[in-house]
């Protein structure tokens, strides 16, 4: 069996001291670019990998990201996506964590980072009580809040402004003609909800329209169930909205199945416009109009925040809004009639 090849090995290849060759093969600054041309083309003649392990306990880290999600069938799952592009062009591996919304599971997650010294962690945490979590990251590792729930100035946090693309929601319909605007949301509390519907009832107030808000329970089950549950609702009530602004994509594709499935047509009585941008969003039997969230600006951001902050850990914290964008599509229309 061949016997593998070390940092020795190589050091005795080219006659090198071992701190030359790791130094040269780390790329520090002292070592001159001639020699560590040299030792990597010594490294690659002779097939060498790197012993990751051991090189993540030298540093005392790792070239790893734990990714911590509350829900991977929402806009966060495909998150990852634009996460994993932007850490590959630094040479970064991403792990994902799926906590389904469970406390106890966030906290094992988080547990095994830390235990496995990450490089830094993203998450979507399951309450905004995040006591818990930054009590056991403490130092260890940068740590960037995904999403609105947590917005607090203490920490790193990255999300979309959700005020501004609530008011561009709005207003857009405003526009089209509806005034007898409804809101529907699901059961689940966050800051950026409550912004959303701190601007609905602002928007309403100065339409001089009564608040027709929806809220999910618990028991509704999924973001698309929780719609489709509040969709029928709506159409119990007999209140003539004219469209429907809902807070998550996968929400208003509920409410649209519980319009349609009641005979009402889709936009011609009632339009819909969903939150997030979601794939699934633009299929052209769901074409719903939606306010996208940034995925590849809010990932570029989060990757530089770590990698900065895991450089230098007394940075203070950073937050960023990201700016959203209003999707026109075939879910919304001018107002015409109500039901």
């Amino acid at each position: 069996m061949r016997k593998p090849v070390t940092m020795r090995t190589l050091a005795r290849e080219l006659g090198l001291s071992l701190s030359a060759v790791s130094k040269a093969l780390n790329d520090y600054p002292d070592i001159g670019a001639e020699t560590k041309e040299l030792v990597h083309s010594k490294a690659r003649e002779l097939g060498y990998t790197p012993n990751l392990l051991a090189r993540n306990l030298a540093k005392q880290t790792s070239n790893f990201v734990g990714v911590v999600i509350r829900d991977v069938a929402s806009v966060y799952g495909e998150m990852f996506k634009s996460l994993g592009e932007v850490a590959r062009r630094y040479g970064l591996n991403l792990i994902l964590y799926d906590t389904n919304h469970d406390p106890a599971i966030e906290k094992w997650c988080v547990k095994n980072l830390i235990d496995s010294m990450a490089m830094g962690i993203v998450i979507t945490p399951a309450s905004e009580d995040v006591s818990v979590i930054t009590e056991m990251v403490g130092d260890r590792a940068p740590m960037v809040f995904l999403g609105g729930k947590v917005t607090d100035p203490a920490f790193n946090y990255v999300c979309s402004d959700s005020d501004k693309g609530t008011e561009m929601a709005l207003r857009y319909l405003i526009g089209q003609g509806h005034e007898r605007i409804a809101m529907v949301c699901d059961h689940k509390r966050s800051n950026s909800r409550s912004g959303k519907l701190a601007v609905y009832r602002r928007v309403m107030s100065e339409l001089g329209q009564p608040e027709r808000i929806y809220v999910g329970n618990e028991s509704d089950g999924s973001l698309m169930a929780s719609g489709h549950a509040q969709g029928m609702r709506l159409l119990q009530s007999g209140d003539g909205v004219t469209a429907v602004f809902a807070v998550k994509d996968m929400i208003a594709i509920g409410v649209i199945q519980a319009l349609r499935e009641a005979g009402k047509r889709v936009p011609e009585q009632v339009s819909v416009v969903g939150y997030d941008g979601i794939d699934a969003s633009a299929l052209p039997m769901i074409g719903l109009t939606t306010v996208s969230q940034p995925r590849m600006a809010m990932a570029e951001r989060i990757i530089d925040i770590l990698r900065r902050h895991a450089e230098t850990p007394s940075l203070p914290p950073e937050h960023y809004l990201a700016e959203p964008e209003l999707v026109v599509r075939s879910s919304s229309a001018p107002a015409i009639k109500t039901f």
